[in-house]
């Protein structure tokens, strides 16, 4: 799928659920949110990402328990779901052809030298 159709696809969501919207209220733009100030900012949406990394299988409750202990904030667990739920969208999901060519690259480099390692530049 090229970038192209991404966005035709992304528009045509928007228009439709805009055109659903106007349907139920009779109008479009969105209501009023409540003014309180978010309760974590970007550094404990950060933290929160990096708590989720390291323990991989933890549930919204135990996060909110390793950022309580952190941070000393209280953070409801939606919270913590809705800012892991919106991290997600922007992780890129590999296919089975980037296992496979992951895997080959590993089997390639296992009997490496420190001299062959040093000229690789590991990213994020």
């Amino acid at each position: 799928v090229c970038q192209g159709d991404v966005r035709r696809i992304a528009v045509a969501l928007l228009i439709s659920r805009l055109a659903s919207r106007h349907r139920a209220t009779g109008r479009v733009y969105d209501s009023p949110r409540s003014g309180a100030p978010p309760v974590t900012d970007h550094n404990h949406d950060q933290n929160l990402r990096t708590s989720d990394l390291r323990h991989g299988l933890a549930n919204a409750t135990q996060l909110q328990a390793c950022l309580t202990n952190m941070k000393g904030t209280k953070v409801y667990r939606q919270t913590i779901h809705n800012r892991l739920h919106r991290s997600m969208k922007q992780v890129i999901l590999l296919i089975s052809r980037h296992h496979r060519e992951y895997l080959q690259w590993i089997q390639d480099c296992v009997s490496w030298k420190m001299q062959q390692w040093s000229t690789v530049l590991f990213t994020d």
